[in-house]
């Protein structure tokens, strides 16, 4: 695991890589720091636990062959400005509020995590009930 977190991680300045862990290891949910292609480059606590290992693309987490539909990761490093999305994933059927958040000082990379608002979600954000 060394080797593939150093290989992934090799374009990316020590001090970023210590920051983001320092930063985010104690976050309470899933925290990544991803290349613009989508590839993890490191992993919170959390994910680490659940898993998640550096030199993946983060869409394989879910089985999919692709980046995902609402995925705001390459407008985020595009412009250099924080991302936000707030909507209802119907297979785990919760609201995320979802970030992706471009790290100042490194080329085409981000931070994204999203946190489960169920509970303080407004009526209007899920769908009809049948």
């Amino acid at each position: 695991m060394a080797d593939i977190q150093e290989q992934v991680s090799g374009d990316v300045s020590e001090q970023t890589m210590a920051a983001f862990t320092m930063m985010w290891d104690a976050f309470p949910s899933m925290v990544m720091l991803l290349k613009k292609d989508r590839t993890i480059v490191a992993a919170n606590k959390m994910a680490r636990d659940l898993g998640v290992k550096p030199g993946i693309k983060c869409y394989e987490l879910s089985a999919s062959t692709g980046i995902h539909q609402g995925c705001l990761g390459t407008p985020a490093v595009e412009e250099g400005v924080a991302k936000r999305l707030v909507s209802y994933i119907d297979a785990m059927k919760q609201v995320l509020d979802s970030y992706w958040v471009p790290v100042q000082g490194e080329k085409d990379l981000y931070i994204h995590f999203a946190t489960d608002i169920t509970e303080y979600a407004k009526p209007e954000m899920f769908p009809p009930e049948e």
